[in-house]
């Protein structure tokens, strides 16, 4: 089924009572209200004005938070303002719509306005939950900012370790049913380490040097009951980690993928080719090509996404990541994003199941026998990520690209894919957007034929390649050399027993 939402903006006007004789701050105090359209319950929701010279207008209201261009409140808020025109901007994540609109504030005017929200499409009734996983927000906001972002699952930031220069936020002892997490970035790039549970259990970061292993902070972390997902996935270090066997997830969208632009430099990993990976959305297709390298190596990681909320001006899950949980717990949520059950998105919501299976599925397919597979689909966007067309990913290549009449008039359905042999494949929703590289993807579904997966040389060659220039990267570091080496002979054995070009 394919589902669409429509852009519904509406004006407003207010005059009438007066004002107290002591509001000589401002000239006319307005109370909006965000409702869910369906229940008629107040919901929390971000609002974004804007003057008639369209320049943000920050303001501080009771109860609610400030963030960015953003005001965050619990369903109600009371805007006292100066007089003039403004325009605003309502959201509450994108299941639902979102609400553009207009107002006039008059001198000594007072009013409220209720504005509803309807929901396009209920994500936990299909048993998908939303997660971002790089937050550096305080503790005391978060759950606002989650509830007003639609986001189910957002760790609360513990510690990092910036270049050798530890942060750490003071945390009340005991947190119920909430995620920890402690980054590491450094020389080698960055890792977030994430602990769940009543009590604080991320590894202590800050115990690093500027210029020591991230490898071995990596393993420490593991070892302590952590998981670990990179933080972006052209860190110098990628390589190292991969062939440690001990990350958990690639965040294969994160903090360079802003709002509505981009952080557009690898910081401090690999730089991409500007002439393969050229302008604004090249940063966010070097890190989706590096991800597929990945799984053309046979390597079986799934994706992971977040926004850096609080280190950048991206609003809660503005990047995330959807797991299907049968039932929301931690420790579900977790053992689902394992299991590679998990559509990764900055924009549309795109649901697929393949032959009654979630993303991350391995088919086994019969030595010498084909088997051709039918894609079953779901999408939803709102009006800030309009879907243009989807493609259908086999082996790195789009094998199918459908514009959204075709599949209208197919009722939904996307073409047959046809595997004779080991290999993996997904489907990904590209955006209209043009200042970043705003999409959705599926995680990849598997299929092996026989005992061996799908491994291509040039996608071993193109670590191996990796391998050479961060040893000439970081030829003054011996450890990194001697961490470079111990890492050679994974991505080597996997060149010997490639199978696919």
């Amino acid at each position: 089924m394919l589902r669409l939402t429509l852009v519904l903006a509406f004006a407003l006007g207010f005059g009438g009572a007066a004002l107290p004789a002591s509001a000589a701050s401002y000239d006319g105090r307005l109370t909006v209200t965000v409702l869910d359209e369906e229940t008629r319950q107040p919901i929390a929701a971000r609002m974004e004005l804007r003057d008639n010279r369209d320049r943000p207008v920050r303001i501080r209201a009771e109860g609610a938070v400030p963030h960015g261009n953003y005001l965050v409140f619990a369903g109600q808020v009371t805007l006292d303002l100066r007089k003039g025109f403004y325009q605003f901007l309502i959201e509450a994540g994108p299941e639902y719509q979102t609400r553009p609109g207009h107002f006039t504030i008059e001198r000594h005017a007072e009013d409220s306005t209720e504005v509803a929200l309807r929901r396009h499409v209920n994500m936990h009734a299909e048993g998908w939950w939303a997660g971002d996983l790089d937050v550096r927000q305080k503790h005391n906001v978060m759950p606002l900012m989650m509830r007003a972002g639609g986001v189910d699952l957002a760790p609360i930031f513990n510690r990092e370790n910036i270049r050798g220069k530890c942060k750490k936020e003071a945390l009340p002892t005991k947190v119920p049913t909430r995620s920890f997490v402690s980054l590491d970035y450094r020389r080698g790039g960055g890792l977030l380490l994430l602990g769940t549970g009543q009590t604080i259990r991320s590894y202590d970061v800050c115990t690093a040097a500027k210029e020591d292993s991230s490898l071995s902070l990596l393993t420490e972390a593991r070892a302590a009951g952590d998981d670990i997902v990179a933080l972006t996935p052209f860190a110098w270090d990628l390589p190292l980690w991969i062939a440690s066997g001990r990350l958990s997830a690639v965040q294969i969208i994160h903090r360079h993928a802003l709002g509505d632009s981009v952080e557009d430099d690898e910081g401090w990993g690999r730089p991409r080719d500007k002439t393969f990976f050229p302008g604004k959305m090249g940063n966010g297709r070097w890190s989706e090509a590096i991800y597929h390298h990945l799984l053309n190596c046979g390597l079986r990681i799934p994706p992971a996404a977040g926004s850096g909320s609080g280190a950048n001006a991206n609003a809660v899950g503005t990047n995330r990541v959807y797991v299907h949980c049968e039932e929301f717990s931690i420790e579900n949520w977790w053992a689902g994003l394992r299991a590679g059950q998990v559509m990764v998105t900055n924009g549309p919501l795109l649901r697929t199941q393949v032959e009654g299976q979630l993303p991350g599925h391995v088919f086994q397919l019969q030595s010498g026998r084909s088997h051709e597979f039918q894609i079953a689909l779901s999408l939803s966007f709102y009006q800030k990520a309009p879907v243009e067309y989807l493609e259908i990913v086999k082996n790195g290549q789009v094998v199918h690209e459908v514009r959204l009449a075709e599949l209208v008039t197919q009722h939904g359905k996307m073409p047959p894919l046809n595997f004779d042999s080991s290999g993996w494949f997904l489907v990904r929703a590209m955006t209209s957007q043009t200042q970043n590289y705003q999409f959705a993807t599926t995680g990849p579904y598997y299929v092996q034929s026989g005992h061996e997966p799908r491994i291509s040389r040039a996608s071993a060659r193109f670590f191996l390649s990796w391998l050479d220039e961060a040893a000439e990267e970081f030829a003054g570091n011996l450890e990194v050399v001697a961490d470079v080496n111990v890492a050679r002979p994974f991505w080597e054995d996997l060149l010997s027993r490639a199978n696919a070009d």
